[in-house]
This record gives C-alpha cells, sequence and structure tokens, in this order.
C-alpha cells in the first residue's frame, strides 16, 4: 500500500510525501522480509518459493532504501529525480512478482 500511494503522489507532483512514504515503508519491508526469511530458515525442509519469496523481499527492500535516498536531495525543490521514479518502478514490478509466484500452483514433488 505505501509504495502505491508514493506512486499516487509521484503523479500528484507530491516530492515531500512520497519520500515520508518511502521512509516509512523501509522498516515495514524489512520486517516482511525477516519474517519471510524465518520461515524458511525455520522450514524443515527447503521451500524454494518461500526463499523466492525472501530473496524478492530483500530486492525489494534495497528499492525502498535506493528509491527514498534518490528523492531525499530533491524534496526542497519538489522534483521528483528519475532514478527514484526507476527505483519505485523496480518496486512496484517485484511486488508483483511476489504476487504471481503466490498465486502459482502449488505444486509437490513425492
Amino acid at each position: 500500500m505505501l509504495l502505491l500511494a508514493t506512486a499516487a503522489c509521484d503523479l500528484a507532483g507530491l516530492a515531500a510525501p512520497s519520500f515520508y512514504l518511502l521512509v516509512a515503508g523501509v522498516p515495514v519491508t524489512a520486517v516482511a522480509g525477516l519474517l519471510c526469511f524465518g520461515r524458511v530458515v525455520d522450514a524443515g525442509t527447503p521451500d524454494r518459493r518461500a526463499l523466492l519469496q525472501a530473496i524478492l523481499l530483500g530486492l525489494l527492500l534495497a528499492a525502498v532504501v535506493l528509491g527514498a535516498a534518490a528523492r531525499e536531495p530533491a524534496i526542497g525543490d519538489g522534483s521528483i529525480p528519475p532514478a527514484a521514479t526507476a527505483a519505485l518502478a523496480l518496486g512496484l514490478a517485484l511486488l508483483a512478482a511476489q504476487a504471481l509466484i503466490a498465486l502459482a500452483p502449488f505444486r509437490r514433488s513425492s
């Protein structure tokens, strides 16, 4: 939700709120990534789907941090740097990939 709200602020040209939304997204994404990674570590059998989700969350965290870092210097003039937009697009693509993986049929090997 925070990334979608950031995208909406970007479309409206609101640089400061989009920066603060991404900053708020850093701990949220970090906790989600740690929880997902914890499920992978605690599982007795290797679960490739959960491992892929954890890797994607790690990449998402990097995209959120980079997006916030790219936005910070431009808060004063109200512009949104292209690098920040690219990081946001990457984050949204990673979320879409996670959703597709979560919705994919689960196949157990026998």
